[in-house]
């Protein structure tokens, strides 16, 4: 069963009506955001992007999926900063309109350079203050143990911190077509 479903739409409200395969890409993302902690309006409106050819400006995008201003907004605001999705305008037309970005390497780059890259940042120091909170332990087994643990972490952030480039540097070559083999 669909966590996304328009059984409620009434084609007389809207321009279009979703198309099955829409249905069950939106749903898709919609669950995709949600095994990421994301607003599940980010995946149903990056999903509905995802599936169109043209721009939809920010009411077509609430009417398609039915969901408010407010969450249409700010999933719109948080998918261009992350890079996921691109505004545009149309000359002739006030309304700002927005198209997913579809290349590998732009979405896991937007998204690590947003969620990942911040995080390890904050981990460094965060790493420090908790060195510094171990070696402030009085009692000597507590201590220790604090400072093995403090050594796990320390080696995660190490190896979160080598792996990221190298992650980055992967999926941008996911993007290049492969070379046509001569038949």
């Amino acid at each position: 069963m669909s966590s996304f479903s328009v059984a409620n739409v009434s084609p007389s409200n809207q321009k279009e009506i979703l198309d099955e395969w829409e249905i069950a890409v939106i749903d898709l993302f919609l669950n995709a955001a949600n095994s990421f902690g994301l607003p599940k309006s980010y995946g149903q409106i990056y999903g509905l992007l995802f599936c169109r050819d043209q721009p939809l400006a920010m009411d077509e995008v609430m009417q398609l999926l039915q969901i408010s201003k407010g969450s249409a907004s700010q999933g719109l605001r948080a998918l261009r900063q992350l890079g996921a999705v691109s505004s545009l305008f149309a000359p002739g037309d006030r309304r700002e309109r927005y198209m997913a970005e579809i290349r590998l390497r732009k979405l896991v780059g937007g998204f690590l350079r947003e969620q990942a890259d911040p995080h390890l940042e904050k981990g460094t120091s965060r790493l420090k203050q908790i060195e510094s909170l171990v070696n402030d332990i009085d009692d000597v087994d507590a201590r220790k143990r604090g400072a093995r643990r403090h050594e796990i972490l320390s080696g995660w952030h190490r190896q979160m911190s080598r792996l990221l480039p190298w992650v980055k540097m992967i999926v941008g070559k996911s993007d290049r077509l492969p070379k046509k083999s001569s038949d």
